[in-house]
């Protein structure tokens, strides 16, 4: 329903979204917010760089009243890709985003030298924006995208579309089936530990991607291993909360969980809108980075990962262009949905889901796709949407053709942030290390990693194959998923109740890890350059 919207309300929701009162918490710096009609919802600072999401402005009582003004493009269920649509919609856009893209798929087919059709030329076509233009710029996207998968293509169209929709938080679609939401509930509740683990290793694959990992880096909340510690634990108490309250229900703690990391990203993104694309990179360029294995793996990735071929890997042709286009769209928002449910859906006996079947697997993306849904995602680009089938193919189209690619381009950020995440999260859940966390993924993903195989201590070498008879074997036995799904619980549990003399004490000690620059000195480099 369309509500008369006042011109004063986003002043006054940026006063709301600024009404905080301090609350010291053990685990994580907090703040409580207090919502029109009363309703006070704890905000975690740590969440202010979680992640890919949108454009959402204001208190969290307007989420759940403000009707979006920008189109939602909603579909009920998903459809076979029609590969002329989406070249038409991508001609159709009013972005340069596909000039660019053309005019570097041209640029690299001439050895670096700028063809006839110059970028002057592509950019006027859509300027333009006639039939005749429009079915051009049709024929020159088709050639320069042969190489990208439909889903994969599907996906460029949402760069130009916010991450956030704006659509009301209480809206139910109507393709929601809250007893197959339930069954994913259910699902994550029975395999905690494996789809924690997952979603851990899902992150080496989206840091690969830099303007997504930009934004990390800008805030300073996950740069350091105690900061990442905070971090990732606040975030982990949340998606516990999304997997075992209820979602849609006014004041659960699920729900407020939704509308406080919708309101914290439209926070990032507003940030990122006010810099240019020069401050972002200077802002997340980390000092003294901690990559002691950078060189060794690239080249081991040189040698498993196959070179893309031109056009393949769209936003490679503009890494370092000044006029790119920002991060916080709804691709890069499917992207970071895939890392809740990639891996376990494609890999399901290698990390641990043996006898679940796969109505169970499709029950869980449902639960995703609701979760994204009320995070701001138009359904045409949520990861989640359709058959299992088809999620699985999207997942192996998006390893394949952007993530490998990827990984023979880390940066020293890459593994300076990947470190800090590991060495952080080693506080609470020991075991899992950099290395042998990088190495079981590279195994599930097939890619021969010698270098990094030789690298490993002996220690290391225990642990890695300690985790992979865990995984296939150990915890097929009777009793063991509940007894490692417990030990996980018991674990956040007791995080989230650390005193303050704890959390210091966690401090010093992370603070005191060889190799990290001081992390006094990142943070405060971190605020300089912000």
């Amino acid at each position: 329903m369309k509500m008369d919207r006042d011109p004063s309300d986003d002043s006054k929701a940026e006063s709301e979204s600024s009404d905080f009162e301090e609350l010291g918490d053990v685990a994580s710096s907090k703040r409580i917010f207090s919502s029109s009609d009363g309703e006070r919802t704890e905000i975690d600072d740590s969440d202010n760089d979680s992640g890919f999401v949108g454009v959402s402005q204001g208190s969290l009582d307007r989420l759940d009243t403000v009707t979006p003004e920008v189109p939602c493009g909603e579909t009920s269920g998903s459809s076979p890709y029609d590969r002329d649509a989406i070249l038409y919609d991508l001609a159709s856009s009013d972005s340069s985003w596909q000039a660019r893209f053309i005019a570097g798929v041209e640029r690299m087919k001439n050895g670096g030298v700028k063809s006839a059709d110059s970028l002057v030329n592509f950019e006027q076509d859509v300027a333009n924006l006639t039939e005749e233009c429009r079915e051009s710029m049709m024929e020159k996207l088709r050639e320069a995208s042969k190489a990208i998968p439909d889903s994969m293509l599907h996906l460029c169209t949402g760069r130009n579309r916010p991450g956030d929709c704006g659509r009301p938080s209480d809206v139910k679609p109507e393709w929601l089936d809250m007893e197959k939401l339930r069954r994913g509930q259910k699902f994550a509740q029975e395999h905690m530990f494996p789809i924690y683990f997952s979603e851990m290793l899902s992150l080496f694959a989206l840091f690969s991607f830099e303007d997504g990992l930009k934004p990390l880096i800008m805030t300073g909340r996950s740069s350091t291993p105690f900061t990442a510690f905070k971090r990732y634990l606040s975030t982990g108490l949340r998606i516990r909360h999304w997997y075992t309250e209820d979602l849609w229900a006014k004041g659960s703690p699920a729900r407020k969980d939704i509308l406080t990391v919708r309101m914290m990203h439209g926070a990032a993104k507003r940030r990122l809108d006010a810099s240019t694309n020069a401050e972002i990179d200077a802002a997340a360029k980390i000092p003294n980075a901690c990559c002691p294995s950078r060189e060794m793996l690239l080249k081991d990735f040189a040698e498993t990962c196959e070179v893309p071929v031109i056009g393949q890997c769209p936003y490679l042709l503009e890494r370092n262009n000044p006029d790119r286009q920002k991060g916080i769209n709804q691709t890069e928002m499917a992207l970071t949905q895939w890392g809740f449910v990639g891996l376990i859906i494609s890999y399901p006996k290698c990390l641990g889901v043996h006898y679940a079947t796969d109505e169970d697997l499709e029950a869980f993306c449902h639960l995703w796709r609701s979760i994204g849904y009320q995070l701001g995602m138009e359904d045409e680009y949520n990861f989640c949407r359709g058959t299992l089938e088809e999620i699985r193919q999207r997942s192996s189209d998006f390893l394949e053709t952007w993530v490998k690619p990827n990984l023979r381009i880390i940066t020293p950020e890459w593994e300076h942030m990947m470190r800090c995440i590991f060495t952080g999260v080693s506080v609470y859940l020991p075991g899992a290390t950099y290395e042998t966390s990088l190495l079981y993924l590279t195994e599930i993903l097939n890619l021969q990693m010698p270098r990094l195989y030789a690298s490993l201590s002996y220690k290391d070498w225990i642990n890695h194959n300690l985790s992979k008879s865990l995984f296939y074997c150990t915890i097929k036995l009777p009793g063991m998923k509940s007894l490692f799904n417990a030990l996980l619980n018991r674990t956040l549990d007791r995080a989230e109740k650390y005193t303050s003399e704890e959390i210091d004490a966690i401090r010093i000690k992370l603070s005191n890890i060889p190799g990290f620059p001081d992390a006094e000195m990142v943070e405060n480099q971190v605020a300089t350059d912000s």
